[in-house]
């Protein structure tokens, strides 16, 4: 059974984000990286499973905008609501910002419907945005955004 607890994150938590980060996606990013971005002000918001970290949402305010970096979520996790849930999350957070703008692989219609489902919509494409990995060819990105 279950036991989720949400929250803000912070640098504490960079090791299990960059274990979960590494984990989950190809084009993981270092934990240097990782670290540095808490440093500067990106947002954090983590779920726990008791004391296992099993998604985050990861975010940059740029001007009046919120790019949103990041959204990782355990594969056991997915499809019950937690990438819904910090989701909602920043989005009460960043209800000032003008608009929250993220990158999707154009492959990836699963993520796409998710955002769709909570308002956000197409506005663009960037040609071989993502790099080539192991497993992934190189691919363009759907640019989403939802006007707050």
């Amino acid at each position: 059974m279950m036991s989720l607890s949400y929250r803000n994150g912070n640098i504490d938590d960079i090791e299990a984000v960059f274990r979960l980060n590494q984990r989950v996606f190809d084009e993981a990013w270092s934990k240097n990286v990782m670290l540095q971005s808490l440093q500067v002000g990106y947002d954090l918001f983590v779920c726990f499973d008791e004391s296992d970290l099993v998604a985050y949402v990861l975010s940059q305010d740029i001007l009046l905008e919120t790019q949103i970096m990041q959204v990782c979520v355990h594969q056991d996790f997915r499809r019950v609501g937690v990438g819904k849930t910090l989701m909602q999350m920043l989005m009460q957070c960043k209800q000032d910002s003008q608009a929250l703008l993220l990158e999707v692989r154009k492959s990836n219609l699963e993520a796409q419907n998710f955002y769709a489902s909570l308002g956000f919509i197409q506005a663009g494409l960037r040609p071989n945005y993502y790099s080539k990995t192991k497993t992934m060819p190189r691919e363009d990105a759907v640019v989403m955004t939802y006007l707050s």
